[in-house]
């Protein structure tokens, strides 16, 4: 899944993010999402918060 990915200043990004306490296939899936999506916008680096997942990563 591609997400969109948030900019500054968007005030999502200012939230605090959550610790990952549990290494899950969900969390798997949102690694590989969130490299599927960094290589869409040809990036080369992408934090949870940038496409609203509040998580330390």
């Amino acid at each position: 899944m591609i997400y969109p990915i948030i900019k500054y200043p968007d005030p999502v990004l200012m939230k605090p993010a959550e610790d990952v306490t549990v290494f899950d296939k969900e969390l798997k899936q949102l690694v590989a999402d969130m490299f599927e999506s960094m290589y869409e916008a040809q990036g080369i680096g992408l934090a949870a918060p940038q496409i609203n997942i509040a998580k330390r990563l």
